[in-house]
């Protein structure tokens, strides 16, 4: 609680703000920047007491979902200015801040806003909350419902964007929290006339042809280690050249992996320009930390989402091997489950013994 007074002390008494947030920035990281510059300037700026507030992110090619939403919003089109407040958001380390490490480090008031278990803590304040879906989650959390700050119905669906895209349409990283968020999101919706099922099916419903192609590759390339309990893909310059796609198309293409039966890990290895790799990992079982292994390899995230990149020096072939071992070790620590779930569905006999 007193991280959350602290951050919006912090907000309120500031004039000059800079949100920032990770290199190749996706939904949530866009979402919950756009949401928080709204809500600080729908609540706190007054008409002879103007409230600056640019966005930067490191990101050469946004997801082409994306850019309804980023449209109007001039992110990376200002200059750097000085600023009273630095706000990082959904980043879970400094060095992910990409090409802005620098000025963000060189900051005395900073403030990081996030919610991946991997956090560094890297700013004067921080607000660290793994338990939430998103960043987005948190925004709502701490703005809305917490300092009972209001918010346009349309920047409520600017979070629930955030939302559901992190969360895979609300299928990882969900607990009752979120379901409650969400709940409250639609009731608002419904109020004001807001159409989140046409949000929805813009980001899970509306694949360009070029996607589906980029996706069929990935799933050709797919192999199988560890008893085929790990299924890794891998996509390269070739498939994005000749499918005319880029690196912003391949979210969600990593998911597929874990649809198959026996598969706990499914990893994805994507080629970037510099000839690195963006490695994604995902995990069926909650007992498999990715996390964990993500870290263990220079990134982080969560126990069931994360990723990390590869260095230019770094040997593929290494790479794999060492990532391999460690999710093995995961494995390791995990029971055989059966796949029958009959016993989920079965009746449960009723309960005679007080009669």
């Amino acid at each position: 609680m007193k991280s959350e007074l602290n951050c919006f002390l912090q907000i309120k008494n500031a004039r000059k703000i800079a949100i920032f947030t990770h290199k190749n920035a996706d939904t949530d990281a866009l979402a919950s920047s756009i949401a928080l510059r709204r809500i600080i300037k729908e609540n706190f700026e007054e008409e002879n007491k103007k409230i600056i507030i640019d966005i930067f992110t490191d990101t050469q090619t946004f997801n082409k979902k994306d850019e309804d939403l980023i449209k109007n919003e001039n992110i990376n089109h200002q200059s750097y200015k000085r600023y009273d407040l630095s706000i990082a958001l959904d980043c879970a380390s400094v060095k992910m801040l990409g090409c802005y490490e620098k000025q963000f480090k060189n900051k005395k008031n900073t403030l990081s806003i996030d919610h991946h278990a991997t956090n560094t803590k890297f700013a004067l304040n921080n607000i660290v909350s793994p338990m939430c879906s998103s960043t987005c989650e948190m925004i709502y959390l701490i703005f809305i419902k917490l300092n009972k700050l209001t918010c346009t119905a349309q920047t409520l669906g600017v979070i629930y964007s955030g939302i559901i895209t992190d969360t895979n349409n609300l299928t990882q990283n969900v607990g009752e929290k979120t379901y409650n968020v969400v709940d409250a999101i639609i009731k608002t919706a419904t109020d004001y006339g807001l159409n989140l099922e046409q949000i929805r099916n813009h980001y899970f419903k509306s694949n360009t042809k070029e996607q589906n192609a980029l996706l069929s590759r990935a799933l050709d390339s797919i192999t199988y280690a560890s008893n085929e309990k790990i299924a890794i893909m891998k996509l390269t310059k070739q498939d994005f050249d000749e499918t005319k796609t880029t690196r912003a198309d391949t979210i969600g293409i990593v998911d597929h992996t874990i649809n198959t039966q026996g598969v706990e890990v499914g990893v994805i290895f994507i080629k970037k320009e510099d000839n690195t790799y963006y490695v994604s990992l995902r995990s069926k079982n909650e007992n498999i930390n990715v996390g964990q292994i993500a870290k263990a390899m220079g990134g982080g995230g969560h126990t069931k989402v994360a990723a990390f990149e590869t260095k230019p020096e770094d040997n593929l072939t290494d790479i794999k091997a060492k990532l391999i071992s460690l999710c093995n070790d995961e494995l390791s620590k995990t029971v055989d489950k059966t796949d029958d779930i009959s016993a989920l569905f079965a009746e449960t006999p009723a309960d005679n013994s007080n009669q």
